[in-house]
């Protein structure tokens, strides 16, 4: 792997910078107004998507991702015409004779049951709901969609319930109206571009709580969970919000909602509205750590996205990582240390330590939900809070936010950012953890020759990992107790030696960075 890394550097002049998933590049979406009636029974919608877009040259053809199993009513221009359009798979073209590099928009009427994306079901009470789920790209099987992170928009909903039912989307609520029969019709405004795959609605007999705070906080639930919820992982919720506001910038949204779904992961950091596992409500297991991790989404994947999939460590890696910076910011080291040896652990022992985190050879993105995204991702900006020192480590993510808010990044984005604070070049560190596999394993041995120590330390982690730059502690023990405190740095290769004169006593212990500040490994170096 490490190999194909090597390629990768030698075929691509920036290779953080690379991007490997198909964009359209001769379009931008704008905005999508999304009108959805759900039934009364049965899984059938009827809805339209009304699709503001520009054109950024002279074609005219305008392509969506849809799910060719949902049936086209019809598609009609800005202007009130009807426009020629083509399925095919889950692309639909569509003809309009009006698009140009000034805004257009269409408007497509269409009807189905959601194969994915969308789902009207029985939830874990035996009560009928429908949510959405979008993530990665399954967004395009309810409504059409450039169904990519790296054209963001503006969305809008009207969304049609049963009586009785209560809606959540993105974005500000506005008027709620009750229709024939009793049915209610909600709509709700993101007015800041967001991801698609954060563009979402849930619809059901809910409770909601109002969390009081400086930015309007709620909790939605099913009416069975509503106390656990509020007394337990949502009990510090305001204050999480308030710290990351104060370490990283203003919230980027009009409003959060904490909601009770059925989403197939635990937590889903969709646009102001986060979406949690109603499973994880059954079995009272949903904690403060995942709630945390979730809100630092809202910063970080929701307001600052990955323009490719392949960056996804951007969004995960900086979620997986705040979480416990949030308890190290209150004072609470101990459970910011468990919390990354917990990281530690889970990653060494994952199925990716032999794949990087740019692993542009992954086409399931499903798998880019791994170790290396989560786990060493939050190792990664560990480390690099390490190498350059907190003010400046602060200070850089403060002001890639600022920069990048309501837009897309890729990893070289981040690294320019954060040289700039650290008034320093920093690609060797970007590259070898971000492009190489694995990490270091290190092997440390004394000898004296009766005047001075000397002290060896070997890498020797499998040879397609590469060798890491690093400025090692080490811990030296005496057989008197003495304790000797240095660091070891290994620049050119995978081995180093130091000579401490005057201590010709071989220590009793050598203990490779004592306190967990590198994702490293001490062995035995027999056991290469």
């Amino acid at each position: 792997m490490f190999l194909a890394s090597l390629v990768l550097l030698l075929q691509v002049p920036d290779p953080l910078g690379v991007t490997v998933d198909k964009i359209r590049s001769n379009q931008d979406i704008l905005h999508y107004s999304i009108t959805l009636q759900i039934p009364d029974r049965g899984r059938e919608v009827r809805g339209s998507a009304r699709i503001e877009y520009r054109m950024l040259g002279d074609e005219d053809v305008l392509e969506l991702d849809f799910d060719d199993a949902l049936a086209i009513d019809s598609v009609i221009s800005q202007s009130g015409s009807a426009v020629r359009h083509e399925v095919a798979g889950d692309r639909l073209t569509i003809y309009d004779p009006e698009a140009g590099e000034t805004a257009s928009s269409v408007t497509v009427y269409y009807h189905g049951t959601p194969g994915d994306g969308l789902f009207i079901q029985d939830n874990v009470h035996g009560e009928r709901t429908a949510f959405a789920d979008n993530w990665p790209d399954r967004a395009h099987h309810w409504f059409p969609s450039e169904d990519h992170p790296s054209d963001k928009a503006t969305v809008s909903f009207r969304v049609e319930v049963p009586a009785g039912w209560k809606v959540i989307a993105n974005g500000t609520l506005g008027e709620v109206d009750t229709t024939a029969g009793g049915r209610t019709a909600w709509t709700w405004a993101a007015s800041v571009p967001i991801p698609v795959y954060t563009m979402v609605l849930g619809a059901g007999p809910m409770s909601v709580t109002e969390l009081q705070e400086r930015v309007p906080q709620s909790v939605w639930t099913f009416r069975e969970d509503s106390a656990f919820a509020v007394n337990g992982p949502f009990k510090r919720a305001a204050d999480i919000l308030a710290v990351f506001s104060r370490w990283i910038g203003p919230f980027p949204y009009s409003k959060l909602a904490h909601v009770e779904s059925s989403t197939r992961f635990g937590g889903m950091e969709n646009s102001s509205a986060i979406f949690y596992n109603e499973s994880a409500y059954m079995q009272r297991t949903l904690g403060e750590g995942t709630v945390a991790h979730e809100i630092a989404h809202q910063w970080f994947g929701d307001a600052v996205t990955e323009y490719d999939w392949h960056h996804l460590w951007l969004s995960e890696g900086f979620a997986t990582y705040w979480d416990p910076l949030y308890n190290m910011l209150k004072g609470e080291r101990q459970t910011f240390v468990q919390k990354m040896e917990q990281r530690r652990t889970r990653y060494m022992e994952s199925d990716v330590v032999g794949r990087p985190i740019i692993d542009t050879s992954e086409t399931d993105l499903f798998r880019l939900l791994n170790a290396n995204n989560y786990q060493k991702g939050s190792w990664v900006l560990h480390m690099l809070r390490g190498e350059i020192g907190d003010s400046a480590f602060f200070q850089g993510v403060r002001d890639y936010y600022h920069t990048f808010r309501d837009s897309t990044v890729l990893s070289r984005d981040f690294e320019e950012i954060m040289e700039r604070h650290a008034d320093r070049d920093l690609s060797w560190f970007f590259r070898q953890w971000l492009l190489q596999p694995g990490y270091p394993k290190l092997a440390a041995t004394t000898s004296s020759n009766g005047e001075d120590l000397i002290v060896r330390l070997v890498q020797v982690q499998p040879d397609d990992w590469g060798s890491f730059r690093l400025d090692v502690p080490v811990k030296i023990t005496q057989d008197r107790g003495q304790v000797l405190s240095i660091v070891v740095p290994m620049h050119g290769g995978r081995v180093a030696m130091i000579k401490l004169k005057g201590l010709g006593t071989v220590p009793a212990e050598v203990e490779l960075d004592p306190d967990r500040t590198l994702l490293l490994e001490q062995v035995s170096e027999t056991g290469r």
